[in-house]
């Protein structure tokens, strides 16, 4: 106690002192509340604590304004103040403005401020203060201007602040409050911003709100509202931003937004509206943001979406629309930069009238069923930066037109796509680009790969092969030379490889496939579909009837596989005759003991080689 006395009697001596020495003396309630202020919130730590608890008079403090000896603002925003707002903060009866914003206050904000009778304007922003709202704000009759966004405050919002008569904007965003908003808030017919985002408010939005005739911006989103949105809402004629987002509201749009003729931005999305989207939204023709994502709207999208000459920013995204894109999305609606349609039912054509858009930069129309070729008039948006088609039917050959673009993302992937691939220009700008999942070979990859390694290419065309005789075939694209073929026969193990030549000699009758890899493209194994091949009758022949014979052939043969020459090696003196996979003499050469045979000239593949005395066949590998 006796600590407490001697602190209080030397800030009174200071106060005192600072009163004397003034100008004009300031009220000593005053001057004590602003000693509080200071000792409580870390004064001598402050970026700017100039003159206080000096000799100086009051009005010379850092932030400080006297008027007739009382004070009358408060400007310490942005100053570094750390700790509780004093009580005694309720003594400065002539304060009208406080700028405490963007600091580390903590605590909660005291109920004494309600005494503050001719306070305007609170703000409090962006500090550390917790607890509830006082329900005493609600005394504040002279106030215009109260915000507290961004700090740890919980609890419900009070009624009593709808008594608020003159009160023009009420920011209490990004806080921790909790319970319904209070229906008397809809009282306050000054009021043009109304900001209470980003908690978790509950319960349904209350259609007295409708009665804030003077609103320019209304944000509840990121809350846990439900039920619907009041159709009244579409009375506010002043307003300009609407948002509802991230709540839990169900039903359908009012068209009775279609009313709102100044809204600016609206935004809807990730909520759990219904129904189909109102035509009349097509009338908002001042619209610059609209976001319906993240819903389950169906239907299809309104045609009169054209008419929205101001829009840049269209998100209907994660819904269950249906239908085509409307051909009205074209360069009536110029100022459009980003369209985001994707993960919807959409079917139907890309409309080229997305081409006539200039000022598209932004395109996401992945995870529909669009079908058709992609348009080459896409090529006249110059601005084209991110275009995402993926996961749609669309066929046909990706449009030339596209290479010149400064792409920073390309997003074709799980389509039908074939032919040539365009080379794109634009690799010192290319973060992403996928075309996995298409009909593409070889063809164009070589020079994707080269360009752009860090591409997606796997998983392409199904290969057709063909039997021409005793030979089977695949045609994979790309450069012959730097494709290598691997031949499998179905229910065995081992393969054939061939390298530069896509024709295959099988020896046996069998079901065959093959995997071609390319050493340029190589995140890239093309596969075909299995072919069953019958060997002719003569190869049959010799392989059945002969082959068995050559353990005990009594020659060897060597290199096998073969390159240029041949080795044989005999016994006895014999004849010898190479033979083809249809039993067709290519080669005949007479040895005693010992003798080559040059096989240059014989192309890749599986042959036999024949001891015409004794019949024996050892099959031969010729390998380039």
């Amino acid at each position: 106690m006796k600590t407490r006395l001697l602190l209080f009697f030397s800030v009174f001596i200071i106060c005192i002192t600072v009163a004397i020495n003034a100008k004009a003396q300031v009220n000593i309630n005053d001057s004590l509340a602003l000693v509080d202020l200071y000792n409580s919130t870390g004064g001598p730590s402050w970026i700017d604590n100039q003159n206080w608890l000096t000799q100086q008079p009051v009005e010379t403090w850092y932030g400080i304004i006297v008027i007739k000896s009382r004070v009358s603002v408060i400007a310490l925003n942005n100053n570094g103040l750390a700790g509780p707002i004093p009580s005694s903060f309720g003594n400065l009866a002539n304060l009208s403005n406080v700028l405490l914003y963007n600091n580390k206050l903590s605590g909660s904000i005291p109920p004494e401020l309600g005494n503050l009778a001719n306070l305007s304007s609170l703000y409090l922003d962006n500090n550390e203060l917790s607890g509830g709202i006082p329900a005493e704000l609600g005394n504040l009759s002279k106030l215009t201007s109260l915000t507290s966004s961004e700090n740890q405050l919980s609890g419900s919002i009070p009624a009593e602040l709808g008594s608020l008569s003159k009160l023009i904007y009420l920011n209490l965003g990004v806080n921790q409050l909790s319970g319904s908003i209070p229906p008397e808030l809809g009282n306050l017919s000054k009021l043009t911003n109304l900001e209470l985002n980003n908690n978790y408010l509950s319960g349904s939005i209350p259609p007295e709100l409708s009665n804030l005739s003077k609103l320019l911006q209304l944000d509840l989103s990121a809350n846990e509202l439900i039920g619907g949105i009041p159709p009244g809402l579409g009375s506010l004629s002043k307003l300009t931003y609407l948002n509802l987002s991230v709540n839990h509201l169900s039903g359908n749009i009012p068209p009775e937004l279609g009313n709102l003729s100044k809204l600016f931005d609206l935004e809807l999305h990730n909520n759990k509206l219904s129904g189909s989207i109102p035509p009349e939204l097509g009338d908002l023709y001042n619209l610059y943001y609209l976001n319906l994502s993240d819903n389950q709207l169906s239907g299809t999208i309104p045609s009169e979406f054209g008419n929205l000459y101001s829009l840049y920013d269209l998100d209907l995204g994660f819904n269950q629309l249906s239908g085509s894109i409307p051909p009205e999305l074209n360069g009536n609606v110029f100022r459009l930069s980003q369209i985001k349609l994707n993960n919807n039912h959409l079917t139907g054509n890309i409309p080229p009238q997305l081409g006539d858009v200039s000022y598209l930069s932004y395109i996401d129309l992945s995870n529909n069923q669009l079908t058709g070729n992609i348009p080459p008039e896409l090529g006249n948006i110059f601005y084209l930066s991110f275009l995402n088609l993926s996961n749609n039917q669309l066929t046909g050959n990706i449009p030339y037109e596209l290479s010149n673009f400064l792409f920073f993302e390309l997003e074709l992937n799980n389509n039908k796509l074939s032919g040539d691939i365009p080379i794109l220009t634009n690799a010192d700008y290319l973060d992403s680009l996928n075309l996995s999942h298409n009909q593409f070979t070889f063809d164009g990859l070589e020079q994707l790969a080269q360009t752009f390694p860090f591409a997606k290419y796997n998983n392409q065309a199904i290969l057709r092969p063909h039997i021409n005789g005793n030979a089977i075939s695949v045609s994979a694209g790309g450069t012959l030379s730097n494709n290598t073929y691997s031949w499998y026969k179905k229910g065995e193990a081992g393969k054939t490889k061939i390298t530069g030549d896509s024709v295959f000699h099988p020896s046996e009758s069998g079901v065959y496939i093959v995997r071609v890899q390319n050493k340029i493209a190589n995140h890239l194994n093309l596969f075909s579909d299995t072919i069953s091949y019958t060997a002719p009758v003569a190869l049959n022949a010799i392989v059945a009837g002969d082959e068995q014979k050559a353990s005990n052939s009594g020659f060897t043969v060597y290199p096998n596989p073969a390159n240029n020459i041949l080795n044989i090696h005999t016994g006895n003196s014999a004849s010898f005759s190479l033979l083809d996979q249809s039993g067709k003499v290519l080669l005949a050469k007479y040895i005693t003991t010992s003798a080559s045979m040059n096989v240059s000239q014989i192309a890749a593949g599986l042959y036999y080689l024949k001891n015409n005395s004794t019949n024996a066949v050892v099959k031969i590998i010729i390998e380039r």
